[in-house]
């Protein structure tokens, strides 16, 4: 099967990037993480059709025993992961564009980053980290993250109409329902 269909799931892809970070890197790329907003506020949220992603240091690696081997990491790791819309290419790009300035403070901390200067380069480095996905499960379907967040915007209101509506008798119901929600 190829990478591309391993980390599809309905429209969505889901794309892990495992890079190396630089010696002495990890205490500032831990600092610079931890000062992105939440939310919206978040850097990715300008990131075209991402419904979830996230970026996390590993260290080091936990030996549980059995017959586990005992494995330690050269260096720590910084693992990124998002499921989006579409495919892997116009994603990558729009990382590039969308985080902006942000994209090479981050990755700037890894070794051999290329910069987001130049496209082609910075797709080429993610891509070559890339792990390509044992199982990616896309929580919403075939839905879109304009469809998502249309059905969550349409189920808020309809919970604010159903507490403000309790009481009305059944035509006032039905005719504030009919212009609220119709």
């Amino acid at each position: 099967m190829s990478r591309d269909g391993r980390n599809r799931s309905g429209q969505a892809y889901g794309l892990t990037v495992l890079t190396p970070v630089l010696d002495g890197h990890v205490s500032p790329l831990a600092a610079r993480l931890g000062a992105l907003g939440p939310a919206e506020a978040s850097p990715l949220a300008r990131v075209p059709g991402t419904h979830f992603a996230r970026w996390v240091i590993v260290d080091d690696v936990i030996y549980e025993g059995g017959r586990q081997r005992r494995d330690s990491l050269a260096a720590a790791r910084l693992l990124f992961t998002s499921n989006f819309d579409g495919p892997l290419g116009p994603y990558l790009e729009g990382l590039r564009t969308g985080l902006g300035e942000d994209a090479d403070a981050i990755w700037g901390h890894c070794a051999g980053y290329p910069g987001r200067a130049e496209g082609a380069a910075f797709a080429g480095w993610l891509r070559a980290h890339q792990v390509e996905s044992a199982l990616f499960f896309g929580a919403y379907g075939d839905q879109t993250v304009a469809t998502v967040r249309r059905n969550l915007d349409q189920r808020t209101r309809l919970m604010a109409f159903a507490l403000e509506a309790q009481g009305l008798p059944p035509s006032e119901l039905q005719a504030r329902f009919q212009a609220e929600l119709g």
